[in-house]
């Protein structure tokens, strides 16, 4: 059985409805915190090493720490996240996270903290980010009507987009001004607000599993059996791949064969952030047709966009502007593919089971990334960068054609819910 969904609202006449309370409260929520947590992204590692004098390789371990968890606890997350009501797992994760980070910036402040608990409060953070990053792909339609998801995971993508954007940077200035502690302190502060935001405003949760049908391999099995949903898992699980492939062979590419220097590909990449505002406010705004093979486009679009940022680089200063150009162009397919992607998932998932089919899509995405990175630097062993560009170019057609041969039994699935 399909999941079900709000009915439908008409919008007032002379334009649309703005979106519900509860979403608001989200939004708010979520630009604060994800403001925030760009925060402790930077003063972490710099706490480490100037307070705790870590080795280089300490510090990349703990950099790596708060990323281990997504893959270990998002199932167990998605399982939560269909039996338990999701606004409470939202501002519980917010609050955990509030409190692992004082705890941090009070042992500092006495002269007790050391790496190994600073690693394990990272460890934590993690963990709880990962609860609440699945929790909250599941909320979103217990706050909007069917036909404002798209919308509503568009607006939610640029808070996110703007964060990742400008963060690392403001990140850099407040660390630099007011210090590591300061910075942690305020990223606490920042996830109070957000779970007060949630707390404020919390919507019941639609639509969620059984206690006999509650299980994680149940939502394998979900995936498994449903077409639509199998070839979305292996098309993004391989778009993932081929993405970071290219990425990788992209920062080779600028930093070893040419003469461009890192801060080029810094502002290469602020351009695919600035190019995914973009897109995801466009998207927001104009949704740009929830038909599947819009975002197969967008797909293909990206990968292409990507290629030619690597091949532009031995072009000189026409080169160099191609290269900017692609990237933004890059970064606005990327977020119109993510958030059709996400809207896809949210409306063929079988009722009770939206927290554990993003699990497993996460699971299998993010699990690709370091396969990805690994197989860029055998790649390179063997071939030179524009080789290897082209390898990556056949990865990409084959994870846009997965995707493609699902557009039509997607849209038919879609179609006859729609019609009950």
């Amino acid at each position: 059985m399909m999941r079900k969904a709000a009915p439908k609202n008409d919008a007032p006449p002379g334009g649309r409805r703005g979106l519900p309370a509860a979403f608001r409260a989200l939004m708010a929520s979520e630009a604060v915190s994800s403001a925030g947590s760009q925060l402790t992204l930077v003063a972490l590692p710099v706490l480490a090493a100037a307070d705790l004098e870590a080795s280089p390789s300490q510090i990349a371990l703990l950099s790596g720490a708060q990323f281990v968890p997504v893959l270990l606890v998002t199932p167990f997350a998605g399982r939560l996240a269909d039996l338990r009501d999701r606004a409470p797992l939202l501002y519980a994760s917010h609050f955990a996270r509030a409190a692992v980070l004082f705890l941090v910036v009070t042992l500092a402040a006495a002269a007790w903290l050391n790496y190994a608990i600073l690693f394990a409060a990272a460890v934590l953070l993690g963990a709880f980010t990962a609860l609440f990053d699945t929790a909250l792909l599941a909320y979103v339609p217990d706050t909007v009507d069917t036909d404002d998801l798209t919308r509503a995971n568009g607006q939610l993508a640029a808070v996110n987009a703007v964060s990742q954007t400008a963060g690392p940077a403001v990140g850099g200035l407040v660390v630099s001004g007011l210090g590591p502690g300061l910075a942690v302190a305020l990223d606490a502060v920042s996830y109070l607000f957000g779970g007060a935001a949630l707390r404020a405003r919390p919507k019941p949760s639609r639509n969620r599993a059984t206690r006999d049908n509650a299980s994680i391999r149940a939502g394998f099995k979900a995936v498994a059996a449903s077409d639509p949903l199998r070839r979305l898992v292996a098309a993004g699980s391989l778009f993932n791949l081929a993405e970071q492939v290219a990425l990788s062979v992209l920062f080779i590419a600028v930093v070893q064969e040419t003469d461009h220097s890192v801060a080029f590909l810094g502002f290469g990449f602020s351009a695919a952030g600035v190019g995914s505002v973009i897109g995801a406010r466009a998207t927001a705004r104009y949704g740009g047709g929830d038909g599947a093979r819009s975002w197969v486009w967008a797909l293909l679009v990206s990968q292409a966009a990507l290629l030619a940022a690597l091949w532009s680089l031995d072009f000189g200063v026409w080169g160099a502007a191609a290269f900017f150009a692609s990237m933004l162009v890059y970064g606005a397919a990327m977020a119109f593919y993510n958030v059709h992607s996400l809207t896809r998932r949210q409306l063929v998932s079988p009722e009770g089971m939206l927290g554990r089919v993003n699990a497993v899509y996460r699971t299998f995405a993010f699990g690709t990334i370091p396969i990805g990175a690994g197989a860029a630097a055998l790649l390179l062993l063997f071939t030179s960068a524009p080789t290897a560009a082209t390898l990556v170019a056949v990865l990409s057609v084959v994870a846009t054609w997965v995707l493609a041969r699902g557009t039509y039994t997607t849209e038919r699935q879609d179609e006859a819910w729609q019609a009950r």
